[in-house]
């Protein structure tokens, strides 16, 4: 049996839309080959090299892509607050930039901001039209209305992009 790839749900082999999330189903939702990018402010949706050592702005926090459950080696770096999203040239640069990915299709250019307060790490949805998610401790994926706290190691999803949250030393 197939999963969506956004909140883990069990699919009909014929499902064209996630009955768990509604994500719609497509050769666009299915997950591709690993890519391995690294995006800052200079280089907006070229595909570059990992490099060991994190921009200087970095927090030490990290979103790392899952593809079929598993991390990917694409990661993203994160600031003390950063808007994630696809760059746009309306709407102009985000802090981490999605738009490389194949599952970039579903993630709005301004989907979700990630921040932290003190110790404690904090999620928001922007207004996304697919949505921003976290596994609960049911397993499940959970849409967000308002701000969620993060913990290290939870699980979220950005329409179809699912990542890994750690918050770093």
């Amino acid at each position: 049996m197939k999963q969506c790839t956004t909140c883990g749900g069990d699919l009909a082999d014929d499902a064209a839309v996630c009955p768990d999330c509604g994500m719609e189903l497509g050769a666009s939702a299915l997950p591709a080959a690993p890519r391995t990018v690294v995006l800052d402010a200079d280089n907006f949706g070229q595909n570059l090299e990992l490099s060991p050592s994190a921009p200087a702005a970095s927090s030490g926090a990290t979103l790392t892509l899952k593809r079929n459950g598993v991390l990917a080696d694409a990661s993203f770096p994160l600031g003390e607050r950063a808007v994630i999203g696809r760059f746009d040239a309306d709407t102009g640069p985000v802090d981490v930039d999605l738009a490389p990915l194949p599952e970039a299709n579903y993630v709005s250019r301004r989907h979700a901001e990630i921040w932290r307060e003190g110790d404690t790490w904090k999620l928001k949805d922007l207004g996304a039209r697919n949505g921003t998610f976290i596994r609960g401790d049911d397993g499940k994926f959970q849409r967000i209305a308002d701000e969620q706290t993060l913990g290290d190691g939870d699980e979220i999803a950005l329409g179809n992009a699912r990542f890994e949250f750690r918050k770093g030393a």
